[in-house]
């Protein structure tokens, strides 16, 4: 839609659409006659600044009382016609000049206006707009007579005066309409004029407009103008439009205003009977439009005389538009026309004779073949205006009791004639007009065939079905409804591959017809999902009332939903619980259980979406036990006492989910809800204390203040500043948190700071002395100075060593903890007391101070590796990972200093250094501002805000280091943030000052005293100044500086000034610009400057000097291309662009104009120097580098265009059509470099149509057929020109690809064509035979329809494949190309033939030449079909998962896709059976550790044995080859052997378990790729399919211990893996009755897949009684234990371990948690739970399980 308002809006107008925007805001011009007036209210209105003032001034103008009113009424009428269409003073005015208007005049007024002084004024300002147009022709010229055309055809839009006004004047328009008209048109046709691209679509839409206004004017003044001699005035009209609507470049939107004036004229002239009888003749199709006009002009009254050539005209449009179904903007054209036409078809029962009833019964039935036959057309607008004209058809049909037009419709669904889809839209269409009751009875195929079979997999299928089924249900009886509809929906539910939410949707639409009836029986059918049911009952409200009997009911499947493994069902489980009809519902105990089910294993989700979805829930419970508890505290009562005590249990519960290890998704909704619950109490003023809650609760919030996120630290240091009674924060804790490297641990003390200082009480007094007490924020302040003690130590040691003081007292965790306690604080209010002030002016000192220490770091050439010079130079210290872990004091000082530790201590010093000064000047009370408001009371003086400006300038222009610079900006967009905003006027001109001289820096006109600006490193910290400076100033509503700056840097860019100063100046410009054009903040705002920057960045591309500068460009150019087609997404599979990343040529080139004619030109200018290059490239290297920079431009011009495809509504309403840059690009597919020669060949076949395709396909292989004829000819090989060869050969890929073999006879030439050149072409350019022949294997793998390529063709073929393989490896070998597309040409020429057993014979032998060295083609090919084989047999060895792994090239796939079924089966068992292949593979593997092979093929060597008959494998060697060291590309290949091996057997030796499950445990580690987990997984489960229960001994005294052991450890870590479908993979393999009947697990949770969270202590429940015999032996106990909880145990004591790396290296940040879903602590005390169920009594177990320090009641039982 917003393509369609930009469109109408440009039409209107006759310009582009930016324009147009500006024009409407723009200040309305006064007319010229009245420049040089005196008049007053001439002044008053040139006074005016704005718009808005404007039209207040046109209203005061019209309203006032003027003695001489005859004038003002001459103004405001010219003033009317000069506005822009939609401007807002030609709104107003033209609602004042109408009777609304003159009815609000003041009946007091004197001198008021009337009705005939309005019209006389607008007549003579019609009348001198019309005779302004009698000057001689030029572009001006033609300029202004389209705006007068365009102002006065708008005074027929909704403008009554002016209508009457312009009948008037219509006999001064008439004649200078087609005057204009020859003039526009002469401009276009004559070539000499050498218009610009975008000027002649300009001068089609001028064209267009007068057409336009020439109909308006012969339907509504035809008698006048006959009566005025208009036949005269009018009759060149005719010519120039016939020649507009037969010109085929001309947009059809002009064409078809053309054919219309045609007919108006033909009326009007009186010929109307030989119009219509010249346009039902014969015509070609250069003459359509005038056809299609010629049906809109008839009248009904017509129809009597003309109906038959009515009829002939409609035969001949429906048939070219069948003979021209693939021109998408032709259907778009006459699908809009026809459907018009259809609604002036209506009630022509009173205009036909009897003998035209059968003509008006041809022309409905012609215009439902046109309708049928594009009803799916994949053009959205064809396909609704042809939906919209059948049922216009068929409700013509209905009125007039034709029903043989419905039959159509039955037939054609019934005979299966088109597509389904077309079948069912039709039908749609068809009940939107009869009903259901006659679909049903002549379609029995509905409830037969297509509903049973297609209802849940075709969209199309889907819409009719509920389409009927709602129309069915107003008029079948409710049985018969509910029987006939409900029904088929309950059994597709009962289809797995149907789509569960599209049946779930219309289950709920069906529902909501009928709520109470169909909600029993939803209820009482076992098979429905439960998700069903619940979306079907959530869906009626009318069954709120019976919620809680739905509960009850529902209440065992609600629970088992509640912990089921689709996300979907869990979530409508919750809503189902937590939503009432009325919110103050009280919350039962049976949904406050359902909850913290919810809760407890749910919680640890860590999908956001998710997340946020169940907290949205869970407020809704809480606002009901709010809801319930206020009414308790105004009415106490029982229920309410409940809700209270449901609270409390729900705080103390989400307080214990805090536990240490928790995952960050249980943390995070466990303190949002935790917040929520503390908030409820707070507003309902409930005690919730320290007493109230448990004793872990403060300990666990005290724990999640060192949380790495940072909202998470936030919200426990709220809820702690709640709950506590007295802060026992120790100062010494602090302080070391404070001044430990890791920035982690500084936060965390920064916010236990933050706690202490707003307990309400503490425990102990900081260590510090004030010179003054203050009565405001009196802990806070001594905080602040005890920060401020320290942090001037580190200054004092940082000026003297600051290597020293980066180890020991690193600042930055310091200057957080100061800026974090003032964020809290509220600077207003602190001004008034000394203290404070002298505090301030001590940090902003300090802060100063810290930023000049650390300057010369982050300043330097190469900071991250800057140390300066200090004492601990000695070389005996060891290198330590200090930032993984806090270190005391002690350690530290035996710690060698690094440029990391320098680096970080600097550069963070400066991002807090930058906040603080940036916060505390946006926050601060300023002297300046102050003084203004006589207010005496400040904390920043004018003086400090000066350092602080300058301090920020010289920061950003200097310093070098990305993270300083970026905090620099954020504290620097603070400042200018307040000046902009600030009344003092000093300070609000500095931004203004400090962009002039940025610019002039950055243009190099002045320096800034001291500053040097970065040249490298993107121009350092200059773009994100002048992007602060800039994105500051929109809030106050207006964009001077932005409108500056991008002028100015764009000039810049432009000037091409030559030398050093001028490359600088430019690499500066462009690196602005780029950062102005990524910024979100800026969006719509640089779109009007976007084409420029474009140009720029690719004129950088072509005229750069330097790389710098190029580099630059580059840059820019890719800022850009996001900004305009958006982030890149994930590729198709195919290598395409996602089509969100991609735009129509029309939209492109509507937003941008001129780059049309840039590109135009442009391309025309390399395609004609193409062979001047191409002749020149001997000349030296200037040459050749001029070459190589054309080049790159080009390619980056490719590149944008690349993204562009053609509208369907190409050449609609503009010729900016894609198709006018294939001719250059077809020449440029001749370039001098590969790259751009591809490229060009794929933007061509993107551009083209497929009839253009075609045509070029035949021009390419009629050249190649001469090239051929010319080689054969020739007794010496031709110097051949190969790029233009290799060119027509890439074009000529590209080309099919998007033709197929839609022309088969086509396809065959160019196969024989290409068969015949390829020997010739093999002698004089190898490149280019291997173009050829990569065309013939794509021609050749779409012919898989037998009898496309014939016995004649094929032996054409096969005489590529029998020239001389050594020569054509000799000659690839020569140029380093592979012979591998030589050999897939073999390939398919072998499938071509349909024998079997040559394409194995080729496989085997072919590919096993040992001159080929096509070893990782032949693996690869024989892998990916024994892959494929095995995926068809009915117990799998491989799953899809395997063959994604390996990643197969397309070319390999494209060749399996293409074989039928009988020849994949065929091909898969000989290749399985291959004693060739197996002794060939055999040979291979041996000799792999000699060969020189990629990793990838020895991965895939090891993959294929097993896949084969005869293996040769045995399951000792495999399991000794798992405990041997190999690289992770063999794991697939050893896991397929193991699984084949054990598979055949059933069967596994006990010996072998053990040596296999620490295989397993290596594969399974969190480190490893999920492929590979997922590989643990299956040995898992064929561990699980070999008895495990006699092979471990479970259930008996003989039980090995460390096979359980490793067992129970691979099943838990398989439940609780990040990612989530190896998780439900594992909870099902646990839940499957294998396992249950293996493990001896009878609980009925066991029996069903639940969450794994939830399985977890089930499983280990059930794995302990199995081994209850086991109770007395204390060390088997002990030895269990710690093999399960092992890696769990790991992951707790991480942190506390101090490591230091072998080979030297510091990690600056913490690393991410390797598995972000395990909670180590809650598993342990699971297991803890498990042993201590079943072996309470053994005392060593309970000693070491106690040992742990586990927390009691984190699990239950």
């Amino acid at each position: 839609m917003n393509d369609l308002s930009l469109r109408v809006a440009a039409l209107k107008l006759c310009a582009h659409p930016k324009r147009f925007a500006e024009l409407r805001d723009a200040l309305v011009p006064l007319p010229n006659r009245w420049n040089s007036a005196s008049h007053g209210f001439v002044r008053q209105f040139a006074a005016a600044k704005s718009s808005a003032e404007q039209v207040l001034a046109v209203k005061e103008i019209f309203y006032s009382d003027q003695q001489e009113h005859v004038e003002p009424a001459r103004f405001l009428a010219d003033l009317l016609l000069a506005s822009p269409l939609k401007h807002a003073v030609r709104n107003q005015l033209t609602k004042l000049f109408s009777d609304n208007g003159l009815a609000k005049q003041d009946p007091a007024r004197l001198h008021g206006h009337s009705k005939d002084l309005l019209l006389e004024a607008l007549q003579q300002s019609l009348g001198a707009m019309a005779t302004s147009l009698g000057g001689p022709a030029s572009p001006e010229s033609h300029d202004h007579a389209n705006d007068v055309f365009v102002s006065a055809n708008a005074c027929l839009q909704n403008f009554p005066f002016g209508r009457e006004a312009l009948g008037r004047q219509v006999l001064l328009f008439a004649p200078r309409l087609p005057a204009a008209l020859q003039r526009y048109w002469a401009d276009i046709s004559d070539p000499s004029l050498e218009l610009s691209p975008t000027r002649r679509n300009e001068l089609y839409l001028y064209v267009q407009n007068a057409l336009r206004f020439l109909v308006s004017l012969l339907s509504e003044w035809s008698e006048q103008l006959r009566l005025g001699d208009g036949r005269q005035l009018l009759g060149s009209a005719d010519a120039v439009a016939r020649e507009v609507a037969c010109h085929v470049d001309t947009p059809w939107d002009v064409r078809s205003i053309a054919g219309l004036l045609i007919g108006h004229l033909a009326r009007f002239s009186g010929v109307f009977g030989e119009y219509i009888a010249d346009c039902s003749s014969a015509r070609t199709e250069q003459d359509l439009p005038v056809q299609t006009a010629a049906l809109l002009v008839l009248r009904r009254s017509d129809y009597a005389e003309h109906a038959p050539q009515a009829l002939a005209v409609l035969k001949m449009i429906v048939t070219v538009g069948e003979r021209e179904n693939s021109v998408s903007n032709l259907l778009v054209f006459l699908s809009k026309h026809l459907f018009i036409y259809s609604k002036s078809l209506g009630d022509m029962q009173s205009f036909l004779p009897a003998t035209q009833e059968v003509v008006y019964q041809q022309i409905l039935a012609e215009l439902q073949v046109f309708a049928l036959q594009n009803i799916s057309s994949g053009t959205d607008s064809v396909r609704h205006m042809s939906s919209a004209l059948l049922r216009q058809v068929l409700q013509h049909a209905k009125t007039t009791g034709r029903e043989e037009l419905f039959q159509v419709v039955y037939r054609q669904f019934e005979g299966c004639s088109a597509s389904l889809s077309a079948s069912c839209l039709a039908l749609e269409q068809l009940v939107a007009v009869s009903g259901v009751s006659q679909a049903i009875a002549n379609c029995p195929s509905l409830f037969g065939v297509v509903f049973p079979r297609f209802l849940g997999c075709e969209d199309s299928v889907d819409a009719l079905f509920k389409v009927m089924m709602v129309s069915a249900h107003k008029t079948q009886p409710l049985d018969e409804w509910q029987s006939l509809w409900f029904g088929q929906l309950l059994a597709a539910t009962q289809v797995a591959d149907k789509r569960r939410p599209v049946i779930e949707q219309l289950l709920t639409q069906a529902v909501q017809l009928e709520p109470r009836t169909l909600a029993h029986l939803l209820l009482r059918d076992a098979r429905l999902p439960l998700s069903s049911k619940l979306s079907a009952i959530l869906s009626a409200r009318q069954l709120s009332e019976r919620r809680q009997e739905l509960l009850r009911d529902l209440k065992q499947e609600v629970e088992q939903a509640l912990l089921g493994l689709d996300d979907h069902t869990r979530l409508l489980a919750l809503r189902f619980v937590v939503e009432t009809p009325r919110p103050s519902d009280h919350l039962t105990k049976a949904e406050a259980e359902a909850i913290g089910l919810y809760l407890r294993h749910n919680a640890n989700n860590p999908s956001a979406h998710l997340r946020q979805l169940g907290y949205g829930l869970l407020q809704k419970a809480l606002r009901r036990i709010h809801l319930g508890l206020a009414e308790h505290q105004k009415r106490p009562t029982p229920a309410g006492e409940e809700l209270l005590s449901l609270l409390t249990r729900l705080t103390g519960d989400l307080s214990r989910n805090l536990f240490p290890t928790a995952n960050y998704g249980r943390r995070w909704l466990s303190l949002h809800l935790l917040r929520d619950c503390v908030e409820l109490g707070r507003k309902l003023q409930l005690r919730i204390s320290e007493e109230l809650l448990p004793p872990e609760a403060l300990p666990n919030l005290k724990h999640c203040l060192g949380d790495s996120y940072e909202q998470n630290k936030v919200l426990a240091a709220q809820l702690l500043e709640s709950l506590q009674s007295c802060s026992r924060f120790d100062a010494v804790e602090m302080v070391e948190l404070l001044l430990s490297l890791r920035p982690p641990d500084s936060a965390t003390g920064a916010f236990q700071l933050q706690v202490y200082c707003r307990a309400k009480a503490v425990e102990t007094d900081l260590p510090v002395k004030v010179e003054a007490e203050t009565t405001l924020e009196p802990r806070t302040f001594r905080a602040l100075h005890w920060c401020l003690d320290h942090l001037r130590e580190g200054l004092s040691l940082a000026q003297r060593d600051l290597a020293e003081a980066a180890k020991l007292n690193p600042l930055y965790g310091l200057l957080f903890a100061s800026r974090h306690l003032l964020q809290q604080l509220d600077l207003e209010q602190l001004a008034e007391e000394a203290a404070w002030r002298q505090y301030v002016q001590a940090l902003v000192t300090t802060c100063l101070a810290v930023s000049g220490v650390v300057l010369p770091v982050v300043s330097s050439a190469s900071p991250e590796g800057h140390l300066p010079a200090t004492r601990d130079q000695e070389t005996d210290q060891p290198l330590t990972n200090v930032l993984s872990r806090r270190l005391p004091s002690e350690a530290l000082q035996q710690v060698r200093t690094t440029p990391q530790m320098v680096l970080l201590c600097a550069w963070r010093s400066i991002k807090e250094v930058c906040l603080i000064l940036g916060e505390l000047v946006q926050r601060a009370p300023l002297e300046e501002e102050q003084l203004q408001q006589q207010q005496g009371d400040f904390l920043l003086s004018s003086g400090q805000l000066e350092a602080i400006g300058e301090h920020f300038l010289h920061l950003l222009a200097e310093t070098k280091h990305r993270g300083a610079f970026e905090q620099a900006y954020v504290g620097f967009t603070m400042l200018c943030r307040r000046f902009w905003h600030s009344d003092a006027v000093r300070l609000n001109q500095l931004p203004g000052q400090w962009v002039s001289e940025a610019m002039a820096m950055v243009s190099g006109q002045e320096v800034r005293r001291g500053a040097r600006l970065c040249s490298t490193r993107r121009s350092a910290g200059m773009p994100f100044m002048l992007q602060a400076l800039i994105c500051t100033e929109l809030k106050l509503g207006t964009h001077a500086t932005l409108h500056r700056c991008m002028l100015q840097l764009l000039e810049v860019c432009e000037r091409r000034t030559a030398g050093p100063a001028g490359i600088t100046a430019r690499s500066h410009a462009l690196n602005i610009l780029r950062a102005l054009f990524r910024c979100s903040e800026l969006a719509e705002l640089v779109t009007e400057f976007m084409a420029r920057g474009i140009q720029c960045a690719l004129e950088g591309l072509l005229l750069a000097e330097e790389w710098a500068e190029r580099n630059c460009a580059t840059l820019l150019l890719a800022a850009l291309v996001v900004r305009v087609f958006g982030v890149e997404r994930a590729r198709l599979e195919t290598g395409e662009l996602h089509v969100r990343n991609r735009m129509t040529g029309r939209i492109f080139f509507t937003r941008y104009p001129q780059l049309f004619d840039y590109f135009h030109g442009a391309l025309q200018r390399e395609s004609t120097q193409m062979d001047s290059n191409e002749r020149a490239s001997g000349n030296g290297n200037g040459r050749r580098s001029g070459k190589r920079r054309q080049a790159v431009q080009l390619e980056a011009m490719l590149l944008m265009l690349s993204r562009l495809y053609p509208s369907s509504l190409e050449g609609a309403e503009s010729t900016l059509n894609l198709s006018e840059f294939v001719p250059f690009l077809i020449k440029i597919c001749h370039s001098h470099d590969l790259m751009t020669r591809e490229r060009a060949a794929l933007v061509v076949a993107n551009f083209v149509s497929q009839e253009q395709a075609l045509a070029e396909i035949r021009r390419i292989v009629v050249e190649l057929k001469a090239l051929q004829l010319r080689l054969e000819n020739l007794k010496e090989p031709p110097t051949l020109d190969a790029n233009l060869v290799h060119g027509q050969l890439l074009l000529l890929l590209h080309l099919h690809r998007l033709v197929r073999w839609t022309r088969p006879s086509l396809a065959r030439m160019q196969l024989h064509t290409l068969a015949s050149l390829a020997a010739p072409m093999l002698q004089c350019d190898v490149c280019a035979f291997g173009a050829l022949v990569d065309v013939m294997v794509a021609i050749m793998e779409d012919a898989v329809d037998p009898g496309l390529v014939d016995f004649q063709l094929l032996d054409a073929i096969a005489a590529v494949y029998r020239l001389d393989h050594k020569e054509v490896y000799r000659r690839c070998q020569g140029l380093g190309i592979s012979m591998r597309f030589y050999q897939i040409f073999g390939l398919h020429l072998h499938r071509l033939h349909g024998i079997s057993q040559g394409m194995v014979q080729h496989m085997v032998e072919d590919l096993a030449e040992p001159f080929w060295a096509l070893d990782e083609l032949k693996v690869e090919l024989w892998l990916y079909i024994l892959l494929q084989r095995s995926l068809g047999e009915e117990r799998p060895l491989v799953s899809e998962l395997d063959v994604e792994h390996f990643q197969f090239s397309g070319d390999i796939r494209r060749y399996y896709k293409t074989l039928s079924a009988e020849e994949r089966q065929e091909i898969g068992e000989q290749l399985h059976q291959s004693r060739a292949i197996r002794s060939c593979v055999l040979q291979m593997t041996s000799t792999s550790t000699t060969r020189h092979w990629s990793l990838q093929l020895v991965g895939r060597l090891v993959a294929l044995q097993p896949l084969l008959k005869e293996p040769a494998l045995e399951l000792d060697q495999l399991v000794r080859r798992c405990s041997e060291a190999h690289s992770s590309h063999q794991e697939p290949g050893l896991v397929l052997g193991l699984k084949r091996l054990i598979g055949e057997t059933e069967s596994l030796e006990r010996k072998h378990w053990l040596p296999l499950l620490n295989y397993a445990l290596r594969l399974v580690a969190p480190v490893q790729p999920v492929y590979l987990r997922h590989q643990a997984a299956e040995l898992c489960e064929l561990l699980v399919r070999s008895r495990p229960k006699d092979q471990m001994g479970l259930g008996t005294a003989d039980v090995d211990v460390e096979v359980v052991g490793r067992f129970a450890r691979l099943v838990l870590l398989l439940l609780l893996d990040e990612a989530e479908w190896l998780r439900h993979g594992a909870a099902q393999l646990v839940c499957s009755a294998k396992f249950r009947s293996e493990i001896q697990q009878e609980e009925a949770a066991m029996s069903r897949e639940i969450l794994p969270s939830a399985l977890t202590p089930e499983f280990l429940k059930a794995m302990m009684r199995n081994l209850e015999q086991q109770a007395g032996h204390s060390a088997f106990l002990l030895r269990l234990f710690h093999l399960i909880a092992e890696p769990f145990l790991a992951s707790e004591a991480k942190d506390s371990e101090l490591s230091i790396h072998e080979d030297g290296d510091v990690e600056v940040f913490d690393k991410q948690e390797i598995n972000l879903y395990c909670e180590p602590l809650l598993v342990l005390c699971e297991l803890a739970a498990a042993f201590r169920a079943q072996f309470g009594k053994s005392q060593e177990l309970m000693a070491a399980i106690e040992a742990l320090g586990l927390p009691s009641d984190l699990v239950s039982g």
